[in-house]
C-alpha cells in the first residue's frame, strides 16, 4: 500500500517587516525583540496563498492536483469560496474538489487531515492544502507586536514523497480563549494564565501524549518537535514539561516573522523540511479550540528541496518598514484620504476576463508563434485571425524596458505608483504597476516576476491582478 505524505512545500514571506521597537516608541510602551513581519497595502490572505501554492509547484504537476483546501481566520469575504479564486489564479484544472477552512488556526492542520483521507480514498488524488493570515491585534498591546503575516502550503499524495504523515491524532476542547465576534476587526485575548494552562498546554499536552502512546515513541525519538507559539516563552515550556530538550524544538520564528495563525505551524513545517535529513522523525501540534497531531518520517526525496530553501530565502530578501503609522492605514485601523482610483468595477466582465485578470494568459499564434498579452483574436505579426492558443504567463521572468514612478496616482499612505514596461525572453511585452519595490532600485534591466495582488476593493468587492515585483529570488539582499 502506498504511504500517504507530503510531496512538496510553498511559502510566503511578506517583503515588509516591522520593527517592534517601531510600535512601542509610536505608544511609548514596552518593545519585543525582533521583527514582524507585514503585508502590504496590496496583499491579503488570498494572495498570500497564491504566492505559497505557487511555490509548490516546483516538485509536482498542478495539472495533476485534484483537490485544493485553503485555510484562515482572516478571509476577505465572509460569503464566497477563496480556495477558488486560488485554483483559478494558479491555473488549476476545472475538475477540482475545494474547501474553505475558517475560524480556528489550527484550521491547516484540519484541512491537512481532509487532504490525507482524500488521498487514502483514492491512491491518485493529489491534494494541496495552504494557510493564509494578516490578522490585527489592538494597537498599543503586545499582541500587536507578536502577530505576523504569513502564508503556507503543502501537497499531499502518494508518490515521490518527501515526508510520510504516519500517525494523525485530535481532539476537541471548547474554552472561550482568542475568538473575534463577526464584524470585529481585531482579535480578543482572555487573560494570559487562564488562557494558556487551560487551553494551550492543556490540549496540546494532551494530543501530544495521546500520540506518543498510538506511536510507541518517546521524545528521544524525534529530530524536531513543531510547535505554535503565541508567545515568547510557552512553546518551551510545553516541551519541556512533555520531556523534549530545548535542542529538538523547531525555530518558531517569532524574532523573524511572528505568530501566523493558521499559518504558523504549516510555516514551520516547511523550515524544518528544509533542513531534515533522511529518516529523522517530525512532530507536529497545531492548536485551536483543541488540537492536532501528527508525525512524519522524512524520506530521501527530501533532497530535492534542499537546493533551493526556500523559507530562508523569503527571510534573506526583505525590507524594514520604518511607518508604523502608514501600517495602521494599510491595515485599514486608520484610514487615510481614498485613492482617486475611481473605475467601477463590473463582476460580469471580471468574470468574463477571468483568463486575463486571474489566470493571467497571453496568446501564441498558431501560424507564425507569436505571443502577445492580453490575447488578442488577431495576430500582430503575420495577421491571422482567430488562430491562436491560451499561454500562460505568470511564472515568466522578465526584465524592465522602461519605467516612470507617478508621485501623484496613488493613495495618501501609499503616494508612489511604479508604471512598469517590460519584456521576456519571448518577447512578449507587458504593462502594469510594481509592487514590494524600492523607487531607488528600479532600473532598465531589471529583472522582474508576477505577483498575484489586490488591484481595489471597487463595486464592494476585491478586484485582483498580476503585478510586477523585484525578483527575491535573486538571493540579494534589499537595503
Amino acid at each position: 500500500m502506498s504511504k500517504v505524505g507530503i510531496t512538496s512545500i510553498g511559502a510566503h514571506i511578506p517583503y515588509f517587516y516591522l520593527e517592534r521597537d517601531v510600535i512601542a516608541n509610536a505608544w511609548g510602551g514596552i518593545n519585543l525583540k525582533g521583527v514582524r513581519s507585514m503585508a502590504n497595502v496590496d496583499e491579503d490572505s488570498v494572495t498570500m496563498a497564491v504566492e505559497a501554492v505557487r511555490n509548490c509547484f516546483r516538485f509536482i504537476d498542478k495539472q495533476q492536483i485534484t483537490n485544493l483546501y485553503f485555510a484562515s481566520v482572516s478571509a476577505p469575504y465572509a460569503e464566497k469560496s477563496h480556495a477558488g479564486i486560488v485554483a483559478t489564479a494558479c491555473g488549476l484544472p476545472r475538475k477540482l474538489f475545494t474547501a474553505d477552512f475558517m475560524s480556528s488556526t489550527k484550521s491547516g492542520t484540519s484541512a491537512m487531515k481532509s487532504a490525507m483521507d482524500a488521498v487514502k480514498a483514492d491512491y491518485k488524488s493529489l491534494a494541496i492544502v495552504t494557510a493564509a493570515d494578516c490578522r490585527n491585534a489592538y494597537p498599543k498591546t503586545l499582541k500587536e507586536q507578536i502577530l505576523g503575516d504569513a502564508a503556507a502550503a503543502v501537497a499531499i499524495g502518494s508518490e515521490n514523497v518527501i515526508a510520510n504523515i504516519d500517525y494523525f491524532t485530535t481532539v476537541s476542547d471548547e474554552i472561550v480563549d482568542v475568538w473575534r465576534n463577526a464584524g470585529e476587526q481585531f482579535v480578543n485575548w482572555g487573560e494570559d494564565r487562564f488562557i494558556i494552562e487551560n487551553g494551550y498546554m492543556n490540549s496540546l499536552s494532551h494530543v501530544i501524549n495521546e500520540i506518543l502512546d498510538t506511536a510507541s515513541m518517546q521524545p528521544s525519538d524525534f529530530s524536531k518537535i513543531i510547535l505554535p507559539a503565541p508567545g515568547m516563552r510557552e512553546y518551551l515550556r510545553l516541551a519541556k514539561k512533555l520531556g523534549f530538550d530545548q535542542e529538538q524544538v523547531q525555530n518558531p520564528l517569532l524574532m523573524e516573522v511572528g505568530d501566523c495563525g493558521t499559518a504558523h505551524t504549516m510555516l514551520l513545517l516547511a523550515a524544518a523540511l528544509e533542513n531534515a535529513r533522511p529518516g529523522d522523525s517530525l512532530l507536529l501540534a497545531n492548536y485551536g479550540n483543541g488540537a492536532d497531531a501528527m508525525i512524519l518520517t522524512v524520506t530521501e526525496e527530501v533532497k530535492k528541496i534542499q537546493n533551493n530553501l526556500l523559507v530562508q530565502n523569503l527571510l534573506s530578501n526583505r525590507r524594514s518598514f520604518p511607518d508604523y503609522n502608514r501600517f495602521l492605514s494599510f491595515r485599514s485601523i486608520c484610514p487615510t484620504v481614498p485613492s482617486r482610483y475611481n473605475l467601477k468595477p463590473s463582476n460580469a466582465k471580471t468574470w468574463r476576463e477571468q483568463d486575463t485578470f486571474l489566470r493571467f494568459n497571453g496568446g501564441k499564434c498558431t501560424k507564425c508563434g507569436a505571443e502577445i498579452f492580453p490575447m488578442n483574436r488577431v495576430c500582430y505579426k503575420c495577421g491571422a485571425i482567430d488562430e491562436f492558443e491560451k499561454t500562460e504567463l505568470s511564472d515568466r521572468i522578465s526584465k524592465v524596458f522602461t519605467f516612470t514612478l507617478d508621485m501623484l496616482a496613488g493613495s495618501s499612505d501609499d503616494p508612489v505608483v511604479g508604471q512598469i514596461c517590460a519584456d521576456d525572453e519571448f518577447g512578449v511585452r507587458y504593462y502594469t504597476v510594481i509592487t514590494d519595490f524600492n523607487p531607488q532600485d528600479i532600473k532598465i534591466g531589471m529583472p522582474l516576476e508576477f505577483t498575484f495582488r489586490k488591484m481595489h476593493a471597487l463595486g464592494n468587492f476585491n478586484n485582483y491582478y498580476w503585478k510586477f515585483k523585484p525578483q527575491r529570488s535573486l538571493g540579494v539582499e534589499p537595503e
